[in-house]
This record gives structure tokens, C-alpha cells and sequence, in this order.
């Protein structure tokens, strides 16, 4: 059986394992992509699925060449954040200008993205793709790394795992994980407001969990991420829409006047994954292979791509073999302290706006109000949720 040779295997075809592909290529290493399903984007329609993208990841994206490529008319930047507690009534408001910068994030829709990376990777001679290749075996060695899907084999020297939270690429290497529930699951719809969302990421935390309204294009169309217990949600699905709109509107104050669903209805649940080895013999793990959080900050593919990043400031720039177990090394450190950070806070902000004991409940409203009369304080917020820190 005859051996396909690269420099970098990526095993994964969303849009983690895309970037990668790319970040490879754009330091000349050739490079296999591996997909279990097919490599296509259907941008045709809005997408139920969309992301807060930060800084950081734009800055990544624009070093790579794929933010250029973006359809800017899919693109929402907002500029302020407005989170409050419904218990206490306490809030705290976010807004650009703390950081001298013309917006927060965007919020894009995953087909967007894709779209883009694929229009980038059809462009690059360095990449190439195999769709509905599902990855049987892996032997990783000294000399690098060899993956057998049925009849075809790929040898390269860098193995970059990035096929999900469910990763069986991840089970074949035999990497041992840390995973609990967080006895929730998300709603996630696109909905129409009655009022304008003046280009601001609204959330409240309810005492089931938190609930997001993240403004898109249209200046009366938001896509929702309400996080509840499992039998909340299972209800709120089976809710006939006009029923479903009251509940959403009540659960969300009517902040922008009444909602109306404008898609269909998806739930997951939500669980805290987390591997305990990010790299090894000539392999590392990216994305929601490595690791899955809370929705409720919105970090999740940004603390994806930021593995990537992280991977290319590790990689040695002036030698001609830079996969080095140095290298492979310090990624491991870097992002198992940053991503360990991060679940630690999401985590703790579950409970503590989940506690309804009246001196917790006046301590956090008393710690919302505080923060928000503090400029720098909140400043250090934006600046870590944008990806400027390095904790």
C-alpha cells in the first residue's frame, strides 16, 4: 500500500483544523487535510450556528489571508455589552471605546467562515484536502506519523488532531480526558426583536443559566444561546412558537420588545471537556479535541484558534525541522495553563449566578456594581475576552 507523504497531517475539516492547515502551509510545509465528512459550506441561507469572534482570532485570520475573504455583508461587529443579573437586577455594561478600539468582536456565522477557508485552501498548491476519509489507525514514531483510512495511508511529520469533542482520533492516540456535565443544555435559534439591538451583545444570567442575544446584520434579527437545565429544554423545543416567544421574551425581560423565532429550534448539552495531554510523539491536539467550555462568554472557537497561534509562536521560525518535542513542549505548557484558567472561570461563574441564597445573590449583585463603576477594572475584562492578555 503506497504511502502519501506530507509534512503536516491535520486530521479535522472545521474551522480549527482548516486554520491550521493553513498557519502550516503559510510556513511552507506541505499538508494533508483528513475529513470524516465532506469539505463544503452552505452560505446560501443564515446559519443557525454562528461565533463571537475576538481579536485575536481576526488578527490570526488576517495574518493567514482568510478575513479579507470573509462576505462582509454576513459580517455584525457590536460595540457594547450589556450582562445583568435577574435576580438582583445588577449590571454591568461594556463598551469599546474603554479600549480605544471600534468594536468588541464580530459575530459571524460558521458557514461564513468556512466558506472563506476553503475558498483560501483551494488557492494554496501546499494543502491538500481528502473528504469522507475516516481515520482507522495511527502509528506515531520517531520518524513521524502514519495514518491508514481503508485503502489509502498518509505519512507526515506533524500530526495535528483537531476532529471534534467526540475526537476517535483522539481515543485511537489513547489520550486520557477530564469531562463533567454542566447540567445544562443550549437552545440555540435566530430570532427577530421588536426594538433595534443597537449593535450590542446583550446576556442575562437567570437563575437556570445564562441567556445570549448576539446581534446580527439586520438590525432586528439576533441569534440566541439559552442555556438551561435539560428538562427546561427539552420543554421549551416541544413549545409551539407563539408559546416559545413568550417564554423567551419573559426569560429575557423584554429588553428588545418582543421576539419571534425566525428559525428552527436546536439543543445540546453542554459539557466541560478537557484532555490531559496536548501534545506527544510528533502529534498535538487542537480545538474541541482538546478541550470544550461553557458557552456562556462566548470563548469557545476563539480559544480554538488561539491553539493554533499558540502553536505557531511555538514552532522554531529558523529551523528547517521545527516540530521539535521543545516545541511540541512549550505548546503543551501554554495552553494547558490558559485553557485550564478558562474553564476554572466559566465554571465559577455557573455557580455563582446559579446560587440562590440571598447573601450570595447580594454579594454578586454588590460585585456587578462595583465593576462596572471601575474603568481599568472593566478595561482588563474586554482586554482578556479579546485575547490580548497572555493568561
Amino acid at each position: 500500500m503506497k504511502k502519501q507523504q506530507y509534512d503536516v497531517i491535520v486530521v479535522g475539516g472545521g474551522i480549527v483544523g482548516l486554520t491550521a492547515a493553513l498557519a502550516m502551509a503559510s510556513r511552507h510545509f506541505s499538508v494533508a487535510v483528513i475529513e470524516a465528512g465532506s469539505l463544503s459550506a452552505r452560505i446560501s441561507n443564515a446559519s443557525l450556528r454562528v461565533y463571537a469572534i475576538n481579536h485575536a482570532s481576526k488578527v490570526l485570520f488576517e495574518h493567514l489571508g482568510i478575513w479579507s475573504l470573509m462576505d462582509e455583508t454576513r459580517i455584525s461587529p457590536y460595540q457594547h455589552m450589556h450582562v445583568w443579573d435577574s435576580v438582583s437586577n445588577k449590571f454591568i455594561d461594556f463598551d469599546s471605546r474603554v479600549i480605544a478600539s471600534k468594536d468588541l468582536g464580530v459575530i459571524l456565522e460558521e458557514s461564513v467562515i468556512k466558506q472563506a477557508l476553503l475558498e483560501k485552501i483551494a488557492a494554496e498548491k501546499k494543502i491538500a484536502c481528502f473528504p469522507e476519509s475516516t481515520v482507522e489507525q495511527v502509528v506515531c514514531n520517531e520518524d513521524g506519523v502514519t495514518i491508514r483510512c481503508g485503502k489509502k495511508m498518509w505519512q507526515g511529520r506533524l500530526l495535528m488532531v483537531a476532529d471534534g469533542a467526540i475526537s476517535p482520533t483522539r481515543d485511537l492516540l489513547k489520550i486520557p480526558l477530564s469531562s463533567w456535565p454542566y447540567h445544562q443544555h443550549a437552545l440555540v435559534a435566530t430570532v427577530s426583536t421588536e426594538k433595534e439591538h443597537r449593535q450590542t451583545a446583550w446576556q442575562v444570567f437567570n437563575p437556570e443559566g445564562p441567556l445570549a442575544f448576539l446581534p446580527l446584520v439586520d438590525s432586528h434579527h439576533c441569534s440566541i444561546v439559552w442555556s438551561t437545565s435539560p428538562i427546561r429544554a427539552q420543554r421549551l423545543s416541544a413549545l409551539s412558537d407563539e408559546v416559545f416567544n413568550q417564554e423567551l421574551g419573559k426569560a429575557f425581560a423584554h429588553k428588545l420588545g418582543e421576539v419571534a423565532l425566525k428559525s428552527t429550534r436546536h439543543q445540546f448539552p453542554l459539557i466541560m471537556r478537557h484532555t490531559k495531554r496536548y501534545a506527544g510523539n510528533n502529534w498535538l491536539l487542537l480545538g474541541d479535541a482538546a478541550h470544550t467550555i461553557h458557552p456562556l462568554a462566548g470563548l469557545g472557537l476563539n480559544v480554538g484558534l488561539a491553539d493554533v497561534a499558540t502553536w505557531l509562536s511555538c514552532m522554531p521560525a529558523s529551523e528547517a525541522h521545527p516540530f521539535t518535542a521543545r516545541a511540541l513542549g512549550a505548546y503543551q505548557r501554554e495552553r494547558k495553563h490558559a485553557v485550564w484558567q478558562t474553564i476554572a472561570l466559566m465554571s465559577g461563574l455557573k455557580t455563582v449566578f446559579a446560587n440562590p441564597l440571598p447573601p450570595i445573590v447580594a454579594l454578586r449583585g454588590l460585585g456587578l456594581g462595583l465593576c462596572n463603576r471601575l474603568t481599568p477594572l472593566k478595561r482588563l475584562f474586554i482586554e482578556h475576552a479579546a485575547g490580548r492578555t497572555n493568561s
